[in-house]
């Protein structure tokens, strides 16, 4: 079956170039003039990436993305044409999980769409099936899902990966660079400062108390690390 991915810009001539790019690859494409747009073929639709544009008429991309992550975790790429580093943050706060600044080479486009299409595929094949405990989490890699006290939680790709790789090894400490690593999608914007940004919002997801962290905690001047146990 075909991946469906979403291309949201107002640039008519963007929109068709990138269309023809992902069609070429073998992508179905469905694309959005506007926000609004967007969100009516998101709701209708199976969708496995979307890209957005932060500059619509009308609704912004952070609104876009703001009710998206309201119901789905389907990855989002954010095109912009700022390099503030604000705009970065504001858009890994909201749920982001890459970025690209205009005008950018196709080719460094798709090359970002197709890792993270590898890496946040939601069923590999032959993973084996196990599930991963710490306190009241339990966290399924073939499912895809996360449990807290058995209520499902919805977290964006990223987040996911991050804790499913701090939730395999307990107690060990991983590098923000190492993090980085293990979900990067060829862009830096993942890597340093921005690791924090994602750790904070995957926080307030899985802790009981984010100002008080216990299952995602704190390594000083190394990283983070899930607890070898609640507390401990």
């Amino acid at each position: 079956m075909r991946e469906t991915i979403l291309v949201v810009d107002d640039d008519a001539a963007l929109l068709e170039v990138m269309s023809i790019m992902l069609l070429s690859e073998g992508y179905q494409v469905l694309t959005a003039a506007d926000g609004a747009e967007a969100l009516k073929l998101a709701e209708r639709e199976r969708l496995d990436l979307v890209v957005l544009d932060i500059m619509l008429p009308n609704t912004s991309g952070f609104d876009v993305l703001k009710k998206l992550r309201e119901e789905s975790d389907v990855p989002v790429v954010m095109l912009t044409a700022k390099s503030q580093s604000v705009d970065k943050v504001v858009g890994l706060e909201l749920g982001a999980d890459d970025y690209i600044t205009k005008p950018f080479d196709t080719k460094e486009l798709l090359a970002r769409i197709k890792a993270i299409l590898r890496r946040f595929g939601r069923r590999e094949s032959g993973q084996a099936a196990h599930t991963f405990k710490l306190g009241p989490l339990e966290l399924d890699p073939e499912a895809y899902t996360v449990t807290k006290d058995g209520g499902y939680l919805e977290l964006t790709p990223t987040e996911f990966k991050i804790l499913a790789m701090l939730m395999r090894r307990p107690g060990q400490a991983f590098s923000r660079s190492q993090i980085s690593e293990s979900v990067s999608t060829g862009s830096q914007y993942l890597a340093s400062r921005y690791i924090d940004v994602h750790i904070s919002r995957l926080r307030g997801k899985v802790e009981h108390d984010p100002r008080d962290p216990q299952l995602v905690q704190t390594v000083p001047s190394v990283g983070y690390r899930a607890a070898r146990s609640p507390g401990g």
